[in-house]
C-alpha cells in the first residue's frame, strides 16, 4: 500500500496537513465504494519488512505537474489541501478562488495519485456545496475511475486509506494513522511497535530525507533533532540485526544517507542557518568516532560536509589567515615570527581544504566539482593559496569552467577578479557564461564598510586595490570594464545572457536604457523581449490612462516580471535636499505602473506569490519617497493610503506576510513623525492650534486608569469566553485589508492613522500566532526585528495598551521558545523595543500597570531571558542617538500629554475637596 508520492517542489499539502512524506505500510483501509467511506475500514496486513521493500520498489516517481483547465493552473498538491480543509471545516465560507479550484477538481477525470485522493476526500466530505457535489461523477463512473489505477498497481483500498489517513485537523491523529497497526480498523487508538521491524532502514533514509528538506524550508533549527533521531536508530540496527556484517553495513548506509539529507542548505537565508547543518552534521560525525568500529564515510557524504563547511563562517584561525595574506596574488600568508615560519604549511589550511585531503585519504579522487570546492576553501589547483570564500555552493552543481569561475570569485576586489579574467588557467581557454557571471558579480559588488569586521571572502564586497605605485598607463591597463561593456564584450562573443541573470541584470541597472540593452543581449524568445520591453517602456504611463489593452506578462517568467516591478519602483523619485519643489507629474508614475504590472501579472484569482507586494511595499516604505507634489506631511499620508491598496490586492492574491507588514509600519511611522515638528510648533502658541492638529494630539492621550493583561502564557488569545470561537487569527480577521465605504469618503490624517493602526494589529495576530485564537502559539518567522518595529510603530500612533501587550508577549511567549539563540545584533533590537516602551509609553500609563511589567521582566531577566528592564540612562541615550530628531519630538509630544494628565488630576483632585468641603459644610449645618 502506498500513499501518494508528494513533490519537492509543491509542499502545500504538508504545510496544511503535517507529515504527508512516506507511505504508510501497517493501517486497514476500506473498500472506496462502501459507504460511509473511509470511516469503516477492513484490516489489510502489510506490516512485514519484505512487504515494504517491495512495495517501496515500485513508487513511482514524484509527479508535481500543475492541473491545467484553461487559464487556471493549480498544483495538485493544492487541491488536495483544500479538500481536506472543506472537510474539516464544511461549514467555513469559501472564497471565489477556493471553491473555483474545489469545482475544477470535482469535474477533473486525471487518475493523477493526488487528485484521486482530493476527489475521495470530497465524496466524503458532509454537507457538500451543491455547486460542487453536482459536478462529481456517479458512483459506477467514480468505481471505474479507481479500476484505472490497477494500472499503476493501486488499488481502491489504497485511495480509501490515504484520505482516512489525511482527513484528521491534529498533526498527531495524523502522524498516528500514519503508523497505524491497532486491531480494530479505524480506531485512533495506536499500540506501540518495533520501528526496526515496520521501518527498513532504505524506508528510513527516505522519511529523513523529507523531514530534512521541509525542515530546511521550513525550519531548519531542527535539523540537529533529525540527526539524534538517526542516530537513535542507527544505535538499534545492532540490536535488532543478529549478523554482524550487516549491522554494519545497514548502520553505515543510514548514517551516510543522513549525512547528507542534513546538509541540505535552508532555501531562506542558507548562510545564517548553516550552524543548523553543521550541528546536525556533528552529532552524526560524534556518533561514529565513539562506536569500536567507525562508520564508512562515503564519497558524497564528504562533499555534503565541505559543502557546508563552505558556507560556515570562519573560525578564529581561519580568520587569523585571513588577515596575513598578502595583498599581492596569489596572496601567500605573512609569516609573522620564528614559530610560524617552522609551522607545517597544512596548519594554516582551512577546514574545507582539510576535509578534501581526508576525503582522498578515504580512497576517494578528487573530481572537478572538487577541484571547485578546494578553490573556494582557499586552495587553488596548483597548490597556490587563493582567499577563502564563503559560498553555498551545490555540491550536485557540474559547470563549464567551474573552477575558473571560483577563482574569479575567490578575489578580494575588480581589479584581481579582471586579471585572472584574461589570464585563464590554460592557455586558449574561453570564458563560458559561469565565468562572465562571476566577473559581473565582482563588478556590481559594493565596497567593503570600513567600520565592518569583514574579511576578504567573508560576504560579496569588495576590498580596496592597492595601485598607489602605479603609473596612470598601468591604471587605465589593470581598470576592469563597465557592467554594459562586459556584457557586450560577452554578446559579441557568442555567449547570451540566460536563465537567471537577466533578472539579476535588471535589477541592478541604473535606468531603463540599460535594462533594454540587458534585454536585447538576452536569450529570450522574441515574443517575451517584445512584452518585457513594453513593461519597461510604459513606466511614465499616467495612472488614470491605462492603454485601452493590457499585453499580459504572464508568459514572462516570474524572477523577470519581479525584477522589472523592482527597477520601475527604483525609479520613483525621493524628496532630498536638492529635490525642486515641483516634479513634472511623468516622474511620480513609476510606482503605479509597478502596481499595474503586479495586478497584471497577477490578475488570475488563483495566482500566489508575495514578490512583487513586497516590492511595492519596500519602496512604499522608503524613508523620503515621493508619490506627490504636496507637502512630506501631506505625501507621507498618501504613501500610507496607496499601502492600503497595495495590501487589499497582496492579501487577494496571495497572502500577508511580516516582510510587507515591516514595510507598513515604516510607512505609518513616516506619517507620523513628518506631523510632530507641526504639532510642536503648534502647541507652543496655543492660539494658533488647528482642529486638526488637535484631533492628532487626541492619539497621545494619557490612561489614567489601568487596563487588563491577560494572565500568563497566549497573551495575544481571543478574550471572548463564547465556546464558539475555534478558528485561528488568520481566519478571523482575514481579509485584513479589505477597502471599507469610509475610505472613500475624506478622511483626516488622524483617522487615516488610527485606521492604518487598527489595521497594523489586525495584521500582527494574524502574522505573529498560529493555531486557535483561544490558545495562539508563537509563529518561528518573527524575528527580533519584527518586534522592534512594531513597538516603534505602536509608540508613534500612541497605542499604549498595545505596546503593554507586546511586551508581556515577548517575555511570556516569544522568548521561551525563540529568544535562546539571539546573535547579537537581535540582542540588540529587542532591547531597543523594551527602551522604547519606557521612552514612550511609561510616561503615559498608570504607575501600578508599569510596575507589573517591570517585576515581570526582572523576573524574565534573572532567569536568563533576553530582555531586560532598561535604565534611564539607556532611554535617554535612545531618544538622543535618533539624528533625525524624530525620537526626540514623540518625547515633547508625550511630555506634553503626561502634563496633561497631570493637570486633570490635580483639576480632579482639586474638584473632590472642593466636594468634600461642601458636604462637611452641609453636615455641620
Amino acid at each position: 500500500m502506498r500513499l501518494p508520492p508528494i513533490s519537492r517542489s509543491h509542499t502545500t499539502v504538508l504545510t496544511r496537513g503535517r507529515w504527508v512524506f512516506a507511505p504508510n505500510w501497517q493501517a486497514a483501509v476500506a473498500v472506496a465504494q462502501k459507504p460511509p467511506l473511509w470511516q469503516t475500514l477492513e484490516v489489510i496486513n502489510h506490516s512485514s519488512a519484505s512487504h515494504q521493500q517491495s512495495e517501496l520498489s515500485k513508487l513511482p516517481a514524484h509527479n508535481s505537474n500543475p492541473i491545467t483547465n484553461g487559464r487556471l493552473a493549480t498544483s495538485s498538491h493544492l487541491l488536495l489541501a483544500y479538500a481536506l480543509d472543506l472537510y474539516r471545516s464544511p461549514a467555513e465560507p469559501l472564497s471565489q478562488s477556493k471553491l473555483a479550484s474545489l469545482r475544477s477538481l470535482a469535474r477533473n477525470n486525471s487518475i493523477q495519485l493526488s487528485i484521486i485522493t482530493a476527489k475521495q476526500v470530497l465524496r466524503g466530505t458532509p454537507q457538500l456545496d451543491p455547486e460542487i457535489a453536482d459536478l462529481l461523477c456517479s458512483s459506477a463512473e467514480w468505481a471505474a475511475t479507481l479500476h484505472r489505477l490497477t494500472i499503476k498497481g493501486f488499488t481502491a483500498e489504497d485511495v480509501s486509506h490515504w484520505a482516512w489517513t489525511l482527513i484528521p485537523r491534529e498533526p498527531d491523529k495524523r502522524v498516528a494513522r500514519k503508523w497505524y497497526s491497532g486491531r480494530q480498523a479505524g480506531s485512533d487508538d495506536v499500540e506501540p511497535f518495533d520501528p526496526y521491524s515496520t521501518i527498513t532502514p532504505s524506508l528510513f533514509n527516505r522519511m529523513v530525507e523529507g523531514l530534512c528538506h521541509h525542515a530546511s524550508r521550513l525550519q531548519p533549527d531542527v535539523l540537529p533533532d533529525i540527526a539524534h533521531l538517526s542516530v537513535a536508530y542507527i544505535k538499534g540496527i545492532s540490536h535488532s540485526c543478529q549478523h554482524p556484517g550487516k549491522a554494519y553495513k545497514l548502520q553505515c548506509q543510514v548514517f551516510n544517507g543522513t549525512l547528507q539529507a542534513v546538509s541540505l542548505p535552508s532555501g531562506k537565508s542558507p548562510y545564517g542557518h548553516a550552524s543548523h547543518n553543521w550541528r546536525a552534521i556533528t552529532v552524526l560525525l560524534s556518533l561514529s568516532s565513539s562506536l569500536e568500529r567507525p562508520l564508512i564515510i562515503e564519497e558524497e557524504s564528504y562533499r555534503a560536509i565541505r559543502q557546508i563547511l563552505l558556507a560556515s563562517p570562519k573560525t578564529a584561525s581561519e580568520r587569523d589567515t585571513a588577515s596575513t595574506l598578502s595583498s599581492s596574488w596569489p596572496p601567500y600568508r605573512i609569516l609573522r615570527d620564528g614559530m610560524e615560519e617552522k609551522a607545517d604549511t597544512q596548519e594554516y589550511l582551512s577546514r574545507v581544504v582539510k576535509a578534501g585531503f581526508m576525503m582522498q585519504e578515504g580512497g576517494y579522487s578528487k573530481k572537478e566539482i572538487d577541484l571547485t570546492t578546494d578553490v573556494l576553501g582557499g586552495m587553488a589547483p596548483d597548490g597556490s593559496p587563493t582567499v577563502q570564500t564563503r559560498a553555498n555552493y551545490p555540491r550536485h552543481l557540474r559547470v563549464e569552467q567551474g573552477t575558473w569561475a571560483a577563482l574569479i570569485r575567490t578575489t578580494r576586489n575588480a581589479q584581481e577578479a579582471w586579471a585572472l579574467f584574461k589570464n585563464p588557467p590554460e592557455p586558449g581557454m574561453r570564458p563560458t557564461f559561469e565565468v562572465y557571471w562571476e566577473m559581473m558579480v565582482k563588478l556590481a559588488a559594493e565596497p567593503a564598510d570600513p567600520g565592518h569586521h569583514n574579511l576578504p571572502g567573508d560576504g560579496r564586497e569588495v576590498f580596496p586595490f592597492n595601485d598607489r605605485n602605479f603609473s596612470d598607463f598601468e591604471k587605465a591597463r589593470i581598470n576592469p570594464p563597465s557592467i554594459p561593456k562586459l556584457i557586450e564584450e560577452m554578446f559579441n562573443a557568442g555567449v547570451a545572457i540566460r536563465g537567471r541573470t537577466l533578472a539579476w541584470l535588471l535589477r541592478q541597472a541604473p535606468n531603463v536604457e540599460t535594462a533594454l540593452e540587458y534585454t536585447n543581449h538576452s536569450s529570450l524568445d522574441e515574443a517575451l523581449k517584445s512584452k518585457l520591453r513594453w513593461c519597461l517602456k510604459e513606466y511614465q504611463r499616467p495612472p488614470s490612462n491605462p492603454p485601452t489593452k493590457l499585453p499580459s506578462p504572464t508568459d514572462l517568467p516570474r524572477d523577470i516580471l519581479h525584477a522589472t516591478i523592482d527597477l520601475v519602483c527604483r525609479l520613483q523619485p525621493n524628496r532630498t535636499a536638492n529635490t525642486p519643489d515641483y516634479l513634472p507629474n511623468h516622474k511620480l508614475y513609476p510606482i503605479h505602473h509597478a502596481l499595474r504590472l503586479a495586478q497584471t501579472g497577477w490578475k488570475s484569482t488563483h495566482a500566489t506569490g508575495r514578490a512583487p507586494w513586497e516590492l511595492l511595499m519596500l519602496a512604499l516604505g522608503r524613508p523620503n519617497i515621493m508619490v506627490s507634489n504636496n507637502v512630506p506631511r501631506d505625501n507621507d499620508i498618501e504613501v500610507v493610503n496607496m499601502a492600503f491598496k497595495v495590501l487589499e490586492k497582496a492579501e487577494e492574491h496571495s497572502a500577508l506576510s511580516l516582510g510587507m507588514i515591516d514595510s507598513f509600519a515604516q510607512a505609518v511611522r513616516k506619517a507620523v513623525y513628518s506631523r510632530l515638528p507641526i504639532l510642536l510648533e503648534h502647541a507652543s502658541f496655543a492660539s494658533t492650534i488647528l482642529p486638526e492638529d488637535e484631533e492628532f494630539m487626541s492619539l497621545y492621550q494619557a490612561r489614567s486608569t489601568e487596563f487588563v493583561i491577560p494572565n500568563g502564557p497566549h497573551v495575544f488569545r481571543k478574550l471572548d469566553s463564547a465556546a464558539d470561537v475555534i478558528g485561528s487569527w488568520r481566519q478571523i480577521l482575514t481579509p485584513v485589508f479589505k477597502s471599507r465605504q469610509e475610505r472613500a469618503r475624506p478622511q483626516t490624517p488622524c483617522r487615516v492613522v488610527q485606521q492604518a493602526s487598527e489595521r497594523l494589529k489586525a495584521a500582527w495576530r494574524v502574522l505573529s500566532t498560529k493555531a486557535s485564537a483561544r490558545q495562539p502559539y508563537v509563529d518561528p518567522r518573527v524575528t527580533a526585528s519584527h518586534i522592534n518595529s512594531y513597538m516603534r510603530t505602536l509608540a508613534a500612533v500612541g497605542d499604549l495598551e498595545e505596546m503593554a501587550l507586546l511586551l508581556c508577549w515577548v517575555v511570556r511567549d516569544w522568548a521561551p521558545t525563540a529568544g535562546s539563540d539571539l546573535s547579537l545584533a537581535d540582542a540588540r533590537r529587542l532591547s531597543r523595543a523594551a527602551i522604547v516602551f519606557r521612552a514612550f509609553a511609561e510616561p503615559l500609563l498608570d504607575g501600578s500597570v508599569v510596575a507589573s511589567l517591570h517585576e515581570e521582566v526582572e523576573i524574565h531577566s534573572e532567569k536568563g531571558g533576553p530582555v531586560h528592564w532598561p535604565t534611564d540612562h539607556e532611554v535617554e541615550q535612545y531618544i538622543q542617538g535618533d539624528e533625525w530628531g524624530n525620537h526626540r519630538n514623540l518625547q515633547e509630544v508625550i511630555k506634553i500629554a503626561a502634563a496633561s494628565k497631570q493637570e486633570r488630576q490635580l483639576l480632579e483632585t482639586q474638584r473632590s475637596g472642593d466636594v468634600d468641603r461642601s458636604w462637611g459644610t452641609c453636615k455641620i449645618k
